[in-house]
């Protein structure tokens, strides 16, 4: 009695430590267009069915398969803010934890829990994230859960039925297309217990449809009939082909959505779960003769599915060590069970390492990590949207869901993570290979305002100063692809950049923002040029000004430059100094 009630309590102390890992901020760029979807609906009581976001698909048909999650997550967020989305998206995870524990526990295995749940919760690690497919994780964790027990029900299941799944897989449809997945985990279990009945024994078929069969089967052909209850119908299906078919854009260019790496840490659990619970179902099928098929077609099939995309690991993690579970280990002995408890030391040990190198570097008091656009930004184009907003608008692919968020329905994007661009992939991600791609984009889309990440590229550039004599700068790539005749800077910060076409604004406004000579990444060559009689130090002054009043915010960088600034106008003071007037 004491044993069990140690690991009882044990087994919850790891499922706390477990949701610990669930608790990160939020970094996901597309929740920001989630968001902005929620907002559109809610305030409109519409659903769009054709893109009214961005300019380059303006009017196209656009399945919102996540709706109702966007939906959830825009009422949250008028409720709480980020702390609420933060909430959820923990909430959710540690519901799927409880899940996986339920599932783990239907084989009585409790004394695995301790170590088995802290690393279900480091396998999913890299697809802990604010998203969609949280919810996905949950329903996909639950059907596991009903399948797994009933395959060791038998005949005697009196779970849920047909009217229960549809309404299951018909809330699903509407949160997220990942209904998909729950489909092929029921008809891995059908076709499981088909391959387990009675066969006749030259055919190699089943001799009868058994009660288990016909029950999968009954929940399979439920929910796909529930999938067609949402908004938009046959059309969810149309998303996940369009995935199929930009597949490999997306795992060459998408981080999560490129397969299987061995020199990724993050996906190290992962890993050792892959080989641990393909070992364990190989062996006891050459060994001891004893295979569920129904784990061996959901091993394989989710094996195959996690390795081609990183994505699908978390799928794999919530089956692959049940069916291990599921094994026929036997009883140990003592002296086995004693070498078990001792082995499980070093594993924890391996656990609490990863956790500590990995998950705790990355906890933040804040519920979001700031890595798309800035406040600064949003502000500046707000303020000029009078001369901007009808500009077409370059984006990086990351900031169009932020943009939406912020700037809509004043601004239209470019590009945002939606199915709708998975075409323009490859076009965007070939961009840096030279300057002339840049120059053709341009052209192409007929751009009128560029927004840049800072942190470009330095190219060596040999310049010839007033003086005569010739020296090698670093300057930002970004100048040589939007070359300054054409292009000019009317704002940047810390992590980003502004650039208007000359002749998409108007002269009067362009005079009074453009930085010829404070932009962003080329300030080390401008010192230089200064003391040799390139910049004209008035000017400097001048363009401090206009920098300043376009950041009324950020009190750091405004002195950071007017420290720049002053410190130039004191060396031009100094002995042999050639400072323009």
């Amino acid at each position: 009695m004491r044993r069990g009630r140690f690991y009882d309590t044990l087994g919850w102390v790891s499922f706390a430590l477990a949701c610990a890992v669930f608790l990160l901020p939020i970094v996901n760029p597309d929740i920001y267009w989630h968001l902005a979807a929620g907002r559109y609906a809610v305030s409109r009581l519409t659903l769009p069915g054709r893109d009214v976001f961005s300019w380059t698909m303006a009017g196209r048909r656009w399945t919102d398969f996540e709706w109702l999650s966007q939906v959830v997550y825009y009422l949250l967020y008028l409720a709480g803010g980020w702390r609420a989305l933060q909430f959820l998206k923990a909430l959710m995870l540690a519901l799927t934890l409880l899940v996986f524990r339920r599932a783990a526990l239907l084989h009585g295995q409790k004394t695995a829990l301790p170590l088995l749940l802290p690393f279900f919760a480091l396998g999913i690690l890299s697809n802990c994230d604010l998203r969609p497919e949280n919810f996905t994780l949950l329903f996909f964790a639950v059907t596991f859960y009903f399948l797994e027990k009933r395959r060791l029900a038998g005949e005697e299941w009196k779970g849920p039925g047909a009217a229960a799944a549809f309404a299951f897989f018909a809330l699903w449809a509407n949160l997220h297309a990942g209904f998909f997945y729950g489909l092929a985990l029921t008809g891995l279990y059908a076709a499981g217990e088909l391959a387990s009945a009675p066969r006749f024994p030259r055919l190699g078929l089943s001799s009868r449809l058994t009660p288990a069969a016909t029950g999968y089967l009954k929940v399979f052909f439920s929910g796909l009939a529930a999938s067609f209850v949402n908004p938009y119908g046959w059309r969810v299906y149309s998303v996940v082909l369009n995935h199929e078919r930009y597949s490999a854009a997306l795992r060459a260019h998408i981080r999560e959505w490129a397969p299987f790496s061995p020199g990724n840490p993050y996906q190290w659990p992962y890993a050792l779960a892959l080989a641990g619970a393909l070992a364990a179902i190989l062996f006891f099928a050459l060994r001891r003769r004893s295979t569920v098929w129904h784990h061996a077609g959901t091993l394989l099939f989710f094996g195959w599915l996690s390795l081609s995309y990183s994505r699908n690991i978390p799928f794999f993690m919530i089956t692959a060590p049940v069916c291990a579970l599921a094994l026929p280990w036997g009883r140990p002995g003592p002296r086995g069970a004693r070498a078990l408890a001792w082995a499980a030391v070093p594993g924890a040990a391996l656990l609490l390492c990863f956790w500590a190198v990995f998950v705790l570097p990355q906890y933040s008091a804040a519920p979001r990590l700031e890595k798309w656009g800035s406040p600064g930004l949003a502000a500046f184009l707000r303020s000029e949207k009078k001369e901007l907003s009808g500009l077409r608008l370059y984006n990086p692919w990351g900031w169009g869901g932020w943009l939406e968020w912020e700037l809509y329905p004043d601004y239209r994007t470019f590009v945002d993570g939606r199915y709708l661009f998975h075409g323009r992939i490859d076009e965007i991600a070939g961009l840096d290979v030279s300057a002339a791609n840049w120059r053709r984009f341009a052209e192409r889309y007929g751009f009128g305002l560029m927004l840049l990440k800072t942190g470009w590229p330095e190219v060596p550039v040999r310049q010839r100063l007033p003086d005569g004599s010739e020296r090698v700068f670093r300057r930002p790539a970004y100048l040589f692809y939007l070359p300054a005749a054409d292009w000019a800077v009317v704002y940047w910060d810390r992590r980003s950049a502004v650039l208007a076409r000359r002749s998409s604004v108007p002269p009067a406004w362009l005079k009074a923002h453009e930085l010829r000579y404070l932009r962003p990444g080329d300030l080390p060559s401008l010192e230089a040029a200064a003391l040799a009689g390139a910049v004209p130090i008035p000017e400097l002054h001048r363009e401090l000004g206009v920098f300043e009043r376009s950041h009324p915010g950020d009190a750091p960088l405004n002195a950071e430059l007017a420290g720049f600034v002053r410190g130039v106008g004191e060396l031009c003071s100094g002995k042999g100094a050639k400072c323009a007037e």
